[in-house]
């Protein structure tokens, strides 16, 4: 059983926790869009803390997949490279420097790339997503090429 003061102070970090992420989180969402390492333009569009699945969703809007002329969304590993480069470099982003994300629970990454803005959770056959799904290492992002995932 913790004490009076363990327990105070254990409230005091998780909210101070919670006031980084979230400060990070926001600092993350007013950035400009972002040239991808393909030449492709996205934009960041929300982020998903899905704690029961301890993954964390990187969404971003790139209305070139929707231009069946640029047949960016036909070069499997262009847009691969794309998303791992997302994770890669944006999870930075997420939490304050020195910060680790499996530290606090998170063991992967589901980057969504999507060619307009849909709420998480909806369908919509006329809206184009791609996703990709991480893990998150000592090492940053790998690809979890052989699991399904829901």
């Amino acid at each position: 059983m913790l004490g009076a003061g363990r327990l105070i102070r254990s409230m005091e970090q998780a909210a101070a926790s919670a006031l980084v992420l979230c400060g990070a989180a926001q600092a993350f969402a007013q950035d400009a869009p972002l040239i991808l390492p393909s030449g492709v333009q996205a934009s960041y569009y929300d982020i998903i803390w899905d704690e029961d699945l301890s993954v964390i969703r990187l969404r971003y809007v790139v209305p070139q997949l929707a231009e069946p002329e640029s047949l960016y969304h036909a070069d499997a590993l262009r847009v691969f490279e794309d998303m791992e480069w997302l994770c890669e470099t944006q999870m930075q982003n997420v939490f304050a420097a020195g910060e680790d994300a499996r530290e606090q629970g998170w063991e992967s990454v589901v980057v969504t790339l999507m060619d307009r803005p849909i709420e998480f959770g909806m369908r919509d056959a006329e809206i184009f997503q791609l996703f990709e799904w991480f893990s998150l290492s000592m090492d940053g992002c790998e690809p979890e090429l052989d699991e399904y995932h829901d």
